[in-house]
């Protein structure tokens, strides 16, 4: 009840009250796209996703890659104004910023080739319990402003997961991919013959995107790409190319 409290709060606020900026808390017009011009001048912009698809490959092994491409706005940094912007549409109720971000992101990809041909988008799901707590999915209100840039549909609950997984923050490329293993369940047949795309807020190793990519293959899926407002430089480089290689 809380948790919807606060998610209906924060919606109502919007409404009523101007935007702040997510980073300084700055009065931002209506006309700008969830962020003051100040610290948008401050952002990075993430590489092109030819140069992140070789990140990729220093995590998994090339035969259990499942994704063919990933792409992101913005490079994740500590104490940066991206940081914030993630923590305001995780933690903040910010599901409006969200969206923005998901249709800026949606705009951003379209000129690239590896994302020029898209069917529908599936958001990464939350565990339920998570999901009961926090009162929404970050990666659904991403995807809701992806689809609308493209104007294609969005399934909102056409992935599971089959079980809790430890967080994934503080774990190693390699146990990464041993937690979330297994883990995702596909709940809809439209994605037969489909070319997939699914949204998120930060990419790092790609471990969680890969095994949702592997299930949609699974079940039947022509080809799965990704996209997340944020790449995870820091800890992508923190990993060395040694950590897929084990017994799988």
């Amino acid at each position: 009840m809380n948790s919807y409290l606060t998610t209906l709060g924060g919606d109502l606020l919007h409404l009523i009250a101007p935007s702040l900026c997510p980073s300084c808390d700055e009065p931002i017009p209506t006309t700008l796209r969830g962020i003051c011009e100040t610290c948008r001048a401050t952002l990075t912009t993430a590489p092109y996703p030819d140069e992140m698809f070789e990140g990729l490959l220093k995590h998994h092994h090339p035969d259990e890659l499942a994704l063919d491409a990933i792409g992101s706005l913005f490079t994740f940094e500590q104490d940066s104004p991206v940081q914030k912007i993630i923590h305001a549409i995780k933690y903040r109720g910010c599901r409006s910023l969200g969206r923005a971000m998901g249709e800026e992101l949606g705009l951003a990809l379209m000129a690239f080739q590896e994302f020029s041909e898209i069917d529908l988008i599936l958001p990464v799901p939350l565990h339920k319990a998570k999901l009961r707590v926090r009162g929404y999915n970050q990666g659904e209100e991403i995807g809701i402003g992806f689809a609308n840039a493209w104007k294609i549909p969005l399934i909102h609950f056409g992935l599971k997961r089959r079980r809790h997984t430890q967080s994934q923050t503080t774990l190693s490329a390699k146990q990464r991919l041993l937690n979330v293993s297994d883990a995702f369940a596909v709940t809809t047949t439209e994605v037969a013959g489909a070319r997939v795309l699914l949204t998120d807020d930060v990419f790092t190793t790609g471990a969680t995107l890969n095994a949702c990519a592997s299930a949609l293959l699974t079940a039947g899926a022509h080809s799965v790409v990704a996209a997340t407002v944020a790449w995870d430089e820091v800890s992508r480089d923190n990993h060395s190319t040694a950590d897929w290689e084990f017994n799988f």
